[in-house]
């Protein structure tokens, strides 16, 4: 439910443009003068003004200045029984909406005020949007062929076109975001916007700030109204990241936003109703939580309606190639380079390897790949040494695995050596303490010769890859 303040001097017609509004769905405000007006600006929370121009000792134009300064995302609509050209264009230089000539069309000004909030709504999307990078990682559809995977779909599709509220649990880089876009994109909510909510990141004591809002003066440093991502998630969905890092004292005050829909900003004692769809995740326990009285029972109770565990990446391998290809198209499109493609031999290598950071640190891993890479194929030599570590080779004789932990040391250390010496045999041989032969031997025997001799090809810009 919208609101709406409403200044005359004429009593009767407050009264009927606050029947009007009411009649329409806003909870309506009346005063007679700027100074009330602006003392009701100064303790509620209002999306639309409508003024008129002339007031008894301050003039609505004084007051859409001052509302400018309380609430600049606020819309105002300036009427006037003597309208001048000069008025209007000093009224919609100070940032009114409209200017409406006195007498008018009731329904005219209810066309006009719906207008209005629809540009401010846009406006407070399309900032908002603006300033955020788009939270679909690794693309923007879910990568499913492992069979784990197919069950994550399946439970995304079941539920995405339910209001229900999704726990999204699972590592860190697992793609809890991803899931959280999907579900709003296949829902009914997806023409409004999708408002993230990192909670780890919002220092303690902002953060019900920055999830309510606050009026102006509401503490020190509140020099004007804001909104918070409640507001701006009106009608969409919000997703709180990593709520199991929410502090214990806001808890409470979310609970019962998501109980009763309803809030009021940081310093105002005004309820307003808030229309939002909450998709939360966490990579924690949060029943452990609730056990070590760290996060409230009630509230881990108001948000697991319907979980979904998001299986790690090591878990899903058979899904590491569409993941790959997924990643490289957005790689193509930033970098503007439409051949990069991944070497098919190391495919295998990347499904070995146990993936702790996820989905995320494939990313990382193939935007390393291409940085590094001159032509069009990311090779072995564009890898990470702690991803070339892992292809320990197989055992011989009884050692067992004795032998194969023996034989994997020996290759994190040349590889460490390899890396720190940017692939210069005769400073890595001298740091392990080998001769540059017995070292060339190591790398035949850890397959690592095609890497180095990679690194060692002319430069474009002269010398030699590796030399500092």
């Amino acid at each position: 439910m919208k609101r709406v303040l409403l200044v005359d001097d004429e009593p009767k017609l407050l009264k009927l443009l606050s029947s009007l509004f009411r009649e329409h769905g806003f909870q309506a405000a009346t005063a007679g003068n700027a100074r009330d007006a602006e003392e009701l600006l100064g303790r509620g929370v209002f999306d639309l003004l409508i003024t008129d121009v002339r007031l008894p000792r301050r003039s609505g134009i004084d007051l859409l200045k001052a509302a400018r300064d309380l609430h600049p995302d606020m819309q105002v609509i300036v009427i006037s029984a003597y309208g001048t050209v000069s008025g209007a264009v000093e009224a919609m230089r100070l940032g009114a909406f409209d200017y409406l000539l006195k007498p008018f069309d009731m329904e005219g000004l209810l066309l006009v005020a719906q207008r209005a909030l629809e540009a401010g709504r846009l406006l407070h999307e399309n900032r908002y949007l603006r300033s955020q990078e788009s939270i679909a990682q690794p693309g923007h559809r879910l990568v499913a062929r492992s069979s784990a995977m197919g069950q994550v779909a399946r439970l995304v599709e079941m539920v995405a076109t339910k209001d229900t509220t999704v726990l999204l649990l699972g590592e860190s880089g697992v793609g809890k975001e991803l899931l959280a876009d999907c579900i709003h994109r296949q829902s009914p909510r997806n023409a409004s916007p999708l408002i993230r909510v990192n909670c780890p990141a919002i220092p303690r004591d902002l953060m019900e700030s920055e999830l309510f809002g606050h009026v102006r003066g509401a503490f020190t440093g509140a020099e004007a109204a804001r909104k918070g991502k409640f507001e701006l998630a009106d009608g969409g969905t919000l997703f709180l990241d990593e709520i199991g890092d929410l502090p214990l004292e806001q808890q409470g005050k979310l609970l019962h936003v998501l109980e009763e829909r309803r809030m009021s900003r940081v310093g105002s004692g005004v309820e307003s109703q808030v229309d939002v769809r909450i998709l939360a995740a966490t990579n924690k326990d949060l029943a452990a939580l609730v056990a070590d009285g760290l996060f409230r029972s009630d509230l881990y109770y108001r948000l697991n309606v319907f979980p979904i565990s998001i299986p790690p990446l090591r878990q899903r391998a058979d899904d590491i190639p569409l993941l790959v290809e997924e990643l490289l198209e957005r790689l193509r499109h930033r970098f503007g380079r439409p051949a990069l493609s991944l070497d098919e031999d190391l495919l295998p290598t990347l499904q070995r390897y146990s993936w702790p950071g996820n989905v995320r640190e494939l990313r990382n891993v193939l935007e390393r790949g291409a940085v590094l890479c001159d032509g069009s194929v990311i090779g072995i030599q564009h890898l990470p040494p702690e991803i070339l570590a892992s292809e320990a080779p197989p055992a011989t004789g009884d050692g067992g695995a004795f032998a194969d932990a023996v034989e994997h040391f020996k290759r994190v250390r040349i590889l460490e050596a390899l890396e720190a010496t940017n692939w210069r045999k005769k400073d890595a041989a001298a740091r392990l303490g080998l001769t540059p032969r017995a070292l060339s031997h190591y790398l035949k025997r850890f397959h690592l010769e095609q890497a180095g001799s990679s690194l060692r090809q002319p430069s474009p810009l002269g010398g030699r890859r590796g030399a500092p």
